[in-house]
Parts: structure tokens; C-alpha cells; sequence
């Protein structure tokens, strides 16, 4: 694993034991910057360099923002042990089979390279595997309608507030709670993000103290710059 990453998942476990969203920001086709809060879900245990998150396929703004422009920086704030991450990399988006997107899946890591199912089959594998552990709730919120848009039918559209793993069930399609879990499965998509560069300030200490680790041929380098 590499260094800035066990230091990430260290600060991770020291600042965070509940739900953690991320800021995002990239520049839109007008040149405009975006600014999202995305939720995290978990470090991508085959490739270091990855970051899961969660997105709606119908979440219009982060979705079209990321389409139109997949580059992007995160900013971690760490408030318990006074730590900032900036992290430059690369979005790419693991939708449904059932959906169209002229987005591949990242490619495999290292560790998969060797395999013989394809990229698009082992992401599927694992958006499965995260929407199964999901809990009942944030299952839930993928059968709402888009986020950040003005609500059309009240509190109707946010009737369902608890949705059960229904993928391994034996169950009818015409069985509305399946139909129900159906929309939401399609809807969900694991949001990944590839890492090329990361920015480490610490200011809880006198003087700061900034690192940069970047990519360079496959190898990450390591600097300390002026705080």
C-alpha cells in the first residue's frame, strides 16, 4: 500500500465513524466550477489509487457535471487531527447493464490484470456487492427523485424509507416491493474515483507541514513543499 494511502485510511478511522461526504469540485463545459458533496463509501481494497463513492444515476447535476467533465479534486477535511487532503484524479462511473453511458468501467488493477472476466463484468461484481451492503435506508434514497431539483409531488416521491437486498430472491417481477427494488438497483452507481495526485496539510502542528505525493511512471513520488 502506499504511503499516503495508509495515512488517508488512518485519518479516516481516526476522524470519521459515521456517514463521511467529500467535497467535490471540477469546471463545467462553461467553464464554471462545480461544487458537490458526495458520499464516500470505502477504499477499493484490489487498487489503491481508487476511492468508492455513492451516485444516483438520476442525480442530473453531479452526473452531468462528472459526464461533461471527469476530472476533479476532492477536498477531506480531517477536523480531530487537523489534516486537509486535496486529491487529484479521475472520475469514472459504474452504472447499470440496463443503462446507456459512453463511460467504460476504470480498468483492472495489477492485482486483477491476470483475470478472465473483463472490466465491465468484475465492476458489476462489485456494485452488487456494495449495494447489498447498503443499509436498508440508503437503499431507500436511490427510489427518490433527482437530487437538488424542486420537489412535483411532495412527500409522496420519499415514501419509501427502508429497502431490503432483494437481488439473491427468487421473487416475481410483477411483485411491487421487487419492482420497487428493481428501479432503485438501476438506479444506483458506484461513483470511482482514480487518484493521480494527493496534497497532505497538517496545521494542528507549528509549522505546518504540506507533502505532495504524485504519479510519475507509475511510481509515486514524494515531497515536502512550503506550508
Amino acid at each position: 500500500m502506499d504511503t499516503w494511502n495508509q495515512l488517508l485510511q488512518q485519518s479516516h478511522k481516526k476522524n470519521y465513524r459515521s456517514i463521511v461526504y467529500v467535497q467535490m469540485t471540477n469546471l463545467r463545459r462553461n467553464g464554471e466550477p462545480s461544487l458537490h458533496n458526495i458520499r464516500f463509501h470505502d477504499f477499493i481494497k484490489d487498487d489503491s489509487r481508487h476511492l468508492s463513492f455513492l451516485m444516483a444515476f438520476n442525480d442530473n447535476q453531479l452526473h452531468g457535471d462528472i459526464k461533461s467533465n471527469p476530472s476533479a479534486q476532492l477536498s477531506w477535511q480531517m477536523p480531530t487531527t487537523k489534516e486537509i487532503y486535496n486529491l487529484l484524479g479521475r472520475f469514472y462511473i459504474v452504472a447499470s447493464p440496463k443503462k446507456i453511458t459512453r463511460f467504460p468501467p476504470p480498468k483492472l488493477g495489477t492485482e486483477l490484470m491476470n483475470s478472465e472476466i473483463s472490466a465491465q463484468e468484475h465492476w458489476e461484481s462489485v456494485r452488487r456487492q456494495v449495494w447489498s451492503s447498503l443499509s436498508s435506508q440508503t437503499r431507500a434514497t436511490f427510489t427518490w427523485p433527482p437530487s437538488g431539483e424542486i420537489p412535483k409531488h411532495g412527500d409522496k416521491a420519499f415514501k419509501c424509507l427502508k429497502l431490503d437486498s432483494m437481488l439473491d430472491r427468487n421473487i416475481s417481477l410483477d411483485n411491487p416491493d421487487k419492482v420497487n427494488h428493481e428501479v432503485a438497483f438501476d438506479n444506483f452507481c458506484l461513483l470511482v474515483f482514480r487518484i493521480n495526485e494527493v496534497i497532505r496539510f497538517e496545521y494542528g502542528i507549528f509549522p505546518p507541514k504540506r507533502m505532495i505525493y504524485r504519479l510519475v511512471n507509475d511510481e509515486w513520488i514524494e515531497e515536502e513543499t512550503n506550508p
